[in-house]
């Protein structure tokens, strides 16, 4: 684990920066022997100066090669170390986080570079890289592909020089006829049928699958995952028959691939054709002997991975890779303005309710009756102590983009109030009412611009003041609870802070008027700041 950051600064080495410290792979071999791991930031910056030294120096394209196949292993490592100071951390990153997402860009940027040197030799046929050329090409995919990965976990959407980098590595394998070259790769010992086309259809997959949309946990899986699927489409120049949909993606074109119900008519000689019918039988055939009682190990998805949350995440990537969404009426989405407010059930209580939640205002060393009373007396004030307060910390932030009754997808400028995550409550309100959902998806784009997905629940909100009943002597404090009304579709439901569920609970409103209460029976969703749980309104 990173303990220091990994920054610039006085660093002392037997190599000074600036200075090439091997003349060969040989020399690069000892080299990287010779480094200590004591020290990350030392080792992060000796690891990216002497690649951008070797990218400055003279190197024959097949010693080129080999000094960067030993740099992969180095940059694989720093890479995992980096990202467990930026990856999915809520957006706007923070300036650490955004440092150590640029360190570990810049890292495979410089490993990526050593590749591309190759290509033109490989293009004009340099004798030394013929029977190294699959390699070498399918290199250059996989630190694509990590690109890719990198951009995922830092919630930020690949420029189109990565794609314009990756559609051009694929071409040259078409050219030179190696795209079907089986290779080796000691750092993937689990992947399958490893090639030119296999590790672009990796990166393609990837990308298709939404990684903004996916918790760090589900990138890692979808990538592991991937090393043995991938193989399971090919980039066909020509169309063929198909009665499902059609994965497509234009060598020419600034972005990854796309999902199509069909084929476009008039393909241009860029256009390239994926079927995913083979990899969809794969992720549903799992599912199905998930729901029947498999367990993951077995259909190896991996030792380390619960029931849940493989069937949640194969759904996730069957319903981007092969399941087309459904196609909406005729006015169901709008271009709007919206106002958001996140913070909690803290901050959903304050919006729902226009007050404020202090848990000091509801209780102390009264009796019941006691309570009740100081409560009528809140309401028959109206004082709001930490109302300017909430106001400034809840604010509302103004964001534009397409409004329908299950979501929202919105964009504004980064620099907001507030840093978003997925699975976090949000509150939205629009011109005629409040509404409660949460983030779906998290995206910066090079711009700086910040995207959200939002699901939003169809019930109306209410907040209400609830402490749990319990024989102990020593009562639990309120907490802030909104209740989702129900719908024609959906039964109620209680929004509570996290770690709340227990079922069979019960919990009693504070507030004047009769008392309710609740008794908890099934936990729907756990979010990142709240729990939806279905509930039984029993008597008092």
């Amino acid at each position: 684990m990173v303990t220091n950051p990994i920054t610039p600064g006085q660093i002392q080495s037997p190599n000074p920066l600036g200075q090439l410290a091997f003349a060969d792979a040989d020399g690069c071999a000892t080299w990287l022997r010779g480094l200590p791991l004591t020290n990350i930031a030392q080792y992060y910056e000796e690891i990216l100066d002497q690649l951008r030294r070797v990218g400055e120096a003279e190197f024959a394209p097949r010693e080129r090669g080999r000094i960067a196949e030993l740099m992969r292993e180095p940059v694989h490592f720093l890479h995992t170390e980096l990202a467990r100071r930026y990856a999915g951390k809520p957006q706007p990153s923070a300036a650490r986080e955004k440092e150590a997402a640029d360190q570990a860009l810049a890292l495979w940027q410089a490993l990526w570079s050593q590749y591309s040197a190759c290509l033109k030799p490989l293009l004009e046929g340099d004798a030394e890289l013929q029977g190294v050329k699959a390699k070498v090409l399918q290199r250059g995919l996989w630190v694509g592909k990590q690109l890719l990965l990198v951009h995922g976990l830092a919630r930020r959407t690949p420029g189109p020089a990565i794609w314009q980098e990756l559609h051009a590595y694929f071409r040259l394998a078409e050219i030179l006829e190696c795209a079907v070259s089986a290779v080796s790769d000691d750092l993937m010992p689990s992947a399958i049928g490893l090639s030119c086309y296999s590790t672009y259809a990796h990166a393609l997959l990837l990308d298709l699958a939404d990684p903004f949309s996916m918790t760090v946990r589900q990138i890692e899986l979808t990538d592991r995952w991937l090393a043995m699927w991938a193989r399971k489409i090919f980039p066909y120049a020509e169309q063929r028959e198909t009665e499902g949909p059609v994965i497509t993606v234009d060598l020419d074109g600034p972005a990854g691939a796309t999902l199509n119900a069909a084929a476009p008519r008039h393909g241009s000689q860029s256009t390239r054709f994926c079927y995913p019918a083979k990899l969809a039988a794969s992720v549903r055939g799992r599912l199905k002997r998930l729901s029947i009682g498999a367990n993951p190990a077995e259909l190896q998805l991996g030792h380390d991975v619960a029931v849940d949350a493989s069937s949640a995440l194969l759904a996730h990537l069957d319903a981007h890779w092969y399941a087309l969404p459904l196609k909406r009426g005729a006015g169901a989405e709008s271009q709007t303005g919206l106002e958001l407010c996140a913070g909690g059930l803290g901050a959903a209580y304050f919006r729902v309710s226009g007050r404020t939640f202090n848990s000091k205002d509801l209780v102390g060393h009264l009796s019941y009756q006691g309570t009740q009373h100081l409560a009528t007396l809140g309401a028959l004030t109206d004082y709001d102590r930490n109302k300017d307060e909430a106001e400034r910390s809840w604010a509302w932030e103004r964001w534009q983009g397409n409004y329908e009754w299950s979501g929202a997808t919105l964009h504004r400028p980064a620099g907001g109030q507030y840093r978003w995550h997925l699975d976090q409550l949000v509150i939205i309100r629009d011109e005629e009412r409040l509404r409660c959902g949460y983030v779906t998806r998290v995206a910066v784009d090079g711009g700086g611009e910040l995207t959200l997905g939002v699901k939003l629940w169809p019930g109306a909100p209410t907040a209400l003041a609830v402490r749990a009943l319990t024989t102990m002597l020593v009562e639990e404090a309120p907490i802030p609870t909104v209740i989702l009304g129900a719908t024609p579709d959906d039964k109620p439901a209680m929004l509570m802070p996290p770690r709340t569920f227990n079922a069979g609970r019960v919990f009693r409103t504070l507030a004047s008027g009769p008392e309710r209460r609740f008794r908890l029976t099934r936990l729907l969703q756990r979010g990142a700041d709240f729990e939806r749980i279905a509930f039984d309104e029993i008597s008092p």
